[in-house]
């Protein structure tokens, strides 16, 4: 098939510090080949009454993506969104969005988990949900609203995730999927219902939550609206993976990855950890079906589910936000060392006293301080251990504390699964650092194997091919 003939599918992918538009594209090789159309900041803005994100602007991007793709002459296949989870919006009954999503950094947020924990259960809660038990799960962040904006909650029709609302600008689509329903600690994943006893329990509306489709689907096409602003035609409309990380994963799911994710290679499932590294890092063991009852501790762990609704036993633990932060620090200051600058920085400094300290990155003081390197010197003084004072002693330090984190959460895994786990496939925005790949070969004892950085963007573009095969 040459390059005119070849078909081109447009994927949005949304993080919680940058989105952009990618096209992509089967190569002569059969492997997919990936474009940047359009890249753009994303971060919440903090007002009177919390942090939130730029919805309307990151909308508009998404426009000026799919403009600049007309503008080439291009009309993709398909097109599908993707973005960080458990965030959402609010829509009244003419569809209109009644305020920003809140950023589930939001500190209000705080303490939620505990007190649901102690009207539920932990055990309870985890076994109807799944969910690894975080102040930031959308019941979590559903259950503050309802306390402190009951008017506004009491306008509502409809619950939108963020990459179903963005989705339902597209094409008119209201329904979430099992990727992002999953993350909720609202969902009952193998009985794919929503838990509504436990959402009953804690006084919670259900009649507003979207449905959730399982599996790759074409849901609609483009709106005239969308249609006149971009210059393009009806093009389909693809749902299966708005959760990043369940897109991520969807390159190792057989029918969705495979040759064309490069994955048919990879170890077996029992031998493997998938590690998907960006402002988070989600560590994944992919599993037939819950294990027995108290298996998991919901404090480390939880399951979420696969664009094809297997399950995958999760670790969320924190990524390249500790670095993301120093660096907003450093540039607000006039320095503004590159990520290639900072890893060869960090590699030389390995010798440095300076340099020696691990933390751990899950520490509170780490959730969202002002000032990130301020909050590593207080936590290294706090543990007795020597402060970095230049950006590649903090990187150092940084990349330490994160391999030292995999090692402890794999070792957890093997334990909890009774799996060797020998293998790891590095996937997401941090595969490219050798450094850091070295590092957590040697502290977890294990061969890494390096995915795609664009592994998000990636199972987005499998996940619109799998659909359009059906």
């Amino acid at each position: 098939m040459g390059p005119a003939a070849r078909k081109s599918y447009l994927a949005f992918d949304l993080g919680a510090s940058s989105g952009r538009g990618i096209l992509g594209q089967l190569g002569d090789d059969g492997r997919i080949r990936l474009d940047e159309v359009n890249r753009f900041p994303n971060s919440p803005v903090a007002r009177d009454d919390g942090e939130f994100w730029e919805i309307d602007r990151l909308f508009e991007s998404m426009l000026a993506g799919m403009r600049a793709v007309a503008g080439r002459g291009v009309t993709p296949a398909a097109i599908g969104v993707d973005t960080w989870g458990v965030d959402f919006g609010l829509l009244d009954e003419s569809g209109e969005l009644l305020r920003p999503p809140r950023a589930y950094r939001d500190g209000r947020n705080v303490g939620a988990c505990e007190r649901i924990v102690e009207r539920i259960g932990a055990q309870r809660l985890q076994d109807r949900t799944g969910s690894m038990h975080q102040d930031h799960a959308s019941l979590c962040q559903y259950l503050v609203l309802a306390e402190r904006e009951p008017e506004l909650l009491a306008r509502a029709a409809r619950l939108q995730h963020v990459p179903d609302l963005l989705r339902h600008w597209l094409c008119g689509d209201a329904c979430t999927d099992v990727t992002f329903a999953s993350t909720s600690m609202m969902y009952d994943v193998p009985g794919r219902r929503y838990a509504t006893d436990i959402l009953e329990q804690l006084g919670l509306r259900t009649d507003i939550l979207p449905d959730v489709r399982v599996g790759p689907a074409i849901v609609g096409t483009l709106s005239a609206a969308v249609q006149a602003a971009t210059g393009l035609p009806a093009v389909p409309v693809v749902a299966g993976g708005g959760h990043d990380t369940g897109s991520a994963c969807g390159i190792c799911i057989p029918g969705i990855g495979g040759p064309a994710c490069g994955t048919e290679a990879l170890p077996p499932s029992d031998d493997l950890t998938v590690i998907s590294t960006g402002t988070w890092s989600i560590l994944a063991v992919f599993v037939d079906g819950h294990l027995p009852a108290g298996a998991l501790d919901p404090k480390l762990f939880g399951y979420e589910a696969n664009p094809d609704g297997s399950l995958r036993i999760v670790c969320n633990r924190t990524g390249g936000w500790l670095l993301e932060r120093c660096r907003q620090v450093w540039a607000s200051a006039g320095r503004r060392p590159g990520h290639d600058e900072l890893i060869e920085a960090a590699r030389s400094a390995a010798g440095s006293e300076q340099a020696s300290a691990v933390v751990d990155p899950d520490w509170e003081g780490f959730y969202n301080p002002d000032d990130m390197p301020g909050a590593i010197v207080d936590r290294c003084e706090q543990t007795d251990q020597p402060a970095p004072r230049t950006p590649g002693e903090f990187t150092r330090v940084i990349f330490a504390s994160l391999a030292d984190n995999y090692a402890r959460a794999i070792e957890q895994l093997r334990a909890t699964t009774g799996r060797p786990l020998s293998n790891v496939f590095m996937i997401g925005g941090m595969a490219r650092n050798a450094y850091l790949n070295e590092l957590t070969a040697d502290r977890a004892g294990v061969n890494v194997i390096v995915g795609p950085a664009e592994a998000t963007a990636m199972g987005n573009v499998a996940i619109q091919m799998a659909a359009l095969r059906k």
